[in-house]
């Protein structure tokens, strides 16, 4: 990667940075924003609750993607940034465009995406079977 590359990816990763502590400060305003009213009535407090949830998850996620964005700026400075973590070759370069904090080629991504889907297949059978009783 020549040097105008990595000044316009690191420009574009800091800005993404930036983005997101700002959004996750306004998440952060909103939830405080959601107090517990003094209310009784089931559908209220079904509503903050689910408002919290959002909220929660979106700041979770903010989270998770704040730290993809500082492994992409660490690469960066380490020159090892659009190598895939997982099989090492080199990451697409229209991926990294899209997405510039990818650590996965698009092919061990689909294999992680997948690994994670079936586990998560096996896991919702094991949930729902039932026993049988022994006799």
């Amino acid at each position: 990667m020549d040097a105008k590359k990595i000044k316009d990816t690191r420009r574009r990763l800091s800005n993404e940075y930036e983005n997101m502590i700002k959004s996750i400060n306004r998440s952060r305003l909103a939830a405080e924003e959601i107090q517990l009213e003094n209310t009784e009535d089931e559908g209220d407090l079904a509503t903050i609750s689910h408002d919290r949830d959002i909220l929660y998850n979106l700041h979770e996620g903010g989270f998770a993607r704040l730290r993809f964005i500082q492994k992409a700026i660490k690469a960066l400075d380490h020159g090892q940034y659009g190598e895939c973590v997982r099989c090492g070759k080199d990451i697409n370069e229209k991926r990294l465009v899209a997405l510039p904090w990818a650590t996965l080629c698009i092919g061990c991504q689909e294999e992680v995406e997948k690994d994670d889907l079936s586990s998560r297949v096996v896991q919702a059978g094991l949930e729902g079977e039932e026993t049988e009783p022994q006799l």
